[in-house]
C-alpha cells in the first residue's frame, strides 16, 4: 500500500513538474535547451537531455543548452536554470539564424535597427530597458519621435513613449557608432535583419556585444501576421514571456472576428484590391500584404513573378489590373503634407478613368507599413479594410472604436487609433 501510494505521489510530482507555469516556458522555440525542439521549454527537454546522454533518443542541436559543443549533464542543470530564469547565458537563434550567447539578465538594451526592437520593448512594457537609440529614429524617416513642425512622420511611440527622446543616438543602422555603443555599457544590442549586411556581426566583433538580428517582416512578405515571433524572441531576452504570449493571442483572437466572416465570400465577390506602397509612387506595390487577404480582399499583385516584397508595375498594367478599390498607405502627419500620391491626384488621373476604382471612387488612405510595420496598427488597419471592402458584412462594426482598443492593449494610452485616422485621412463612418 505504502508503495503504491508513493508511485501516485511520483507521478503527480512529475505531472505538476511538466506542467506548471513557473517550470514551463511557452513561446520561442529556438532557444538552446529546447531539446525536444518543441514550442515549450519545461521539464519534458531535461528528460530528453538526460535520454540523449544514455542513447536513447537522438541528438538535437537545441539539447546542447549551455552551448559547449556537447551534451552533457552540464546541459541538463543549463535547461532547469533557463526553465526557472535564473540563467546566467542564454543562447538562441535571432530572426537572421544566427546564433547569439546573451548574458542574462538584461537591463540595458540598444535599439541600433529600424523601429521593431522600440515598438516590441515598447509593447512588451520593457522600454525603462532601452538605452541607445538610432539617429534614424530620432530624427527623420522612420517614424521620428519628436515631433517639431506639422509634416514629421508619427507612431503611437510619440503619446504611448515621450521618454524614448531622451536616450542618446548611436549611430545609423547601417552606419552604428561603435565608439558611442561600448560607452553606454549594453547587455544586448538589437539590429536589424537586412540582405547581404555585415552590420550585425561587425558590431559584435568590434565592440564584444551581442547582437541579436529582430525583424518584423514574414520572410520576403510584408506585413504576414505569421510572423509574431518577434514578441516571443524580445519576451525571452528581456523576461516578458508571458507578456509576449498574452499579446500573440491578443493579435490571433482578433483576427479571428474577421476572418470566420471573410472566409467564408467567394472569391467572385470580393473586391479586388491595388495597394500604392512605401515609396511614393503609384507604380509601387507590395506583392503580398496580410490585412489585405485577412479583410476579404484580393491582391491583384499578388503572383507576380518578382521574386522581392515589393515590385514596380506600369500605368498600363494598373489599368490592366482594373482594381475595384485602391488603397495608398498614407504616412501619418498633418493634411497639408501628403507624402506620395494623394487620393485627389489618383481620381483626377485622365489616364485612370477607366479603372474601376477611379469611376466609382473607391480610392482611400491607410497607414499600412508607412512608418514602420507594426502588428498592432496592422491589426487594427484590417477592421479598417474590412468596412472597407465588405461595408454590408460589417455594418456593425464601430471601427474607430475597435482601433482605440486594439491599440490601447498594446501602447496603453486611449484615443490613439483616432489621432492616427486623423493624421492618414482615413475614411471615416457616420
Amino acid at each position: 500500500m505504502k508503495k503504491k501510494t508513493l508511485v501516485l505521489v511520483g507521478i503527480a510530482v512529475c505531472t505538476m513538474l511538466l506542467t506548471s507555469p513557473v517550470l514551463a516556458s511557452a513561446g520561442y522555440s529556438k532557444i538552446y535547451g529546447n531539446a525536444n525542439e518543441d514550442d515549450v521549454l519545461d521539464m519534458r527537454d531535461v528528460t530528453y537531455i538526460k535520454l540523449v546522454i544514455f542513447g536513447k533518443k537522438p541528438a538535437t542541436d537545441f539539447a546542447d543548452a549551455n552551448y559547449d559543443g556537447k551534451i552533457s549533464m552540464l546541459d541538463v542543470g543549463q535547461t532547469k536554470l533557463i526553465i526557472l530564469g535564473k540563467e546566467k547565458k542564454l543562447t538562441l537563434v535571432d530572426q537572421a539564424d544566427r546564433t547569439v550567447t546573451v548574458n542574462m539578465p538584461v537591463e540595458r538594451v540598444i535599439c541600433a535597427d529600424l523601429l521593431d526592437g522600440i515598438t516590441t520593448l515598447v509593447q512588451l512594457g520593457a522600454d525603462d530597458k532601452i538605452v541607445g537609440i538610432t539617429e534614424g529614429i530620432r530624427k527623420n524617416g522612420y517614424g521620428q519621435l519628436t515631433n517639431p513642425d506639422p509634416g514629421s512622420w508619427w507612431t503611437p511611440l510619440q503619446i504611448a513613449a515621450p521618454g524614448l527622446k531622451d536616450p542618446p543616438t548611436v549611430g545609423t543602422w547601417k552606419v552604428p557608432n561603435l565608439e558611442m555603443m561600448v560607452s553606454l555599457k549594453p547587455d544586448v544590442i538589437f539590429v536589424y535583419c537586412a540582405r547581404n549586411l555585415d552590420t550585425p556581426d561587425r558590431i559584435r566583433d568590434k565592440t564584444g556585444i551581442s547582437t541579436v538580428c529582430l525583424s518584423n517582416l514574414g520572410g520576403s512578405s510584408f506585413a504576414n501576421f505569421d510572423n509574431l515571433e518577434i514578441y516571443r524572441l524580445v519576451g525571452w531576452i528581456v523576461g516578458r514571456q508571458n507578456e509576449a504570449e498574452d499579446l500573440i493571442s491578443y493579435i490571433r483572437e482578433k483576427l479571428e472576428e474577421i476572418t470566420e466572416v471573410t472566409a467564408d465570400i467567394p472569391d467572385s465577390d470580393k473586391p479586388r484590391v491595388y495597394m500604392v506602397g512605401w515609396k511614393p509612387y503609384l507604380t509601387r506595390t507590395p506583392l503580398y500584404y496580410g490585412p489585405i487577404d485577412m479583410a476579404g480582399g484580393i491582391n491583384v499583385a499578388e503572383g507576380s513573378e518578382a521574386d522581392f516584397i515589393m515590385v514596380d508595375v506600369s500605368k498600363e498594367q494598373i489599368i490592366a489590373l482594373n482594381p475595384d478599390i485602391i488603397v495608398i498607405h498614407r504616412v501619418p502627419t498633418s493634411k497639408s503634407h501628403v507624402w506620395g500620391n494623394s487620393v485627389e491626384e489618383i481620381l483626377a488621373d485622365p489616364d485612370l478613368q477607366s479603372i474601376n476604382a477611379v469611376k466609382n471612387k473607391r480610392v482611400y488612405y491607410t497607414k499600412g507599413f508607412c512608418a514602420g510595420w507594426d502588428p498592432a496598427t496592422g491589426l487594427a488597419e484590417t477592421f479598417y479594410l474590412a468596412k472597407l471592402f465588405h461595408p454590408d458584412k460589417f455594418a456593425y462594426l464601430d471601427v474607430e472604436k475597435e482601433g482605440n482598443e486594439i491599440l490601447e492593449r498594446f501602447y496603453g494610452v486611449e484615443g490613439l487609433y483616432t489621432e492616427m485616422a486623423e493624421r492618414c485621412e482615413f475614411y471615416r463612418w457616420e
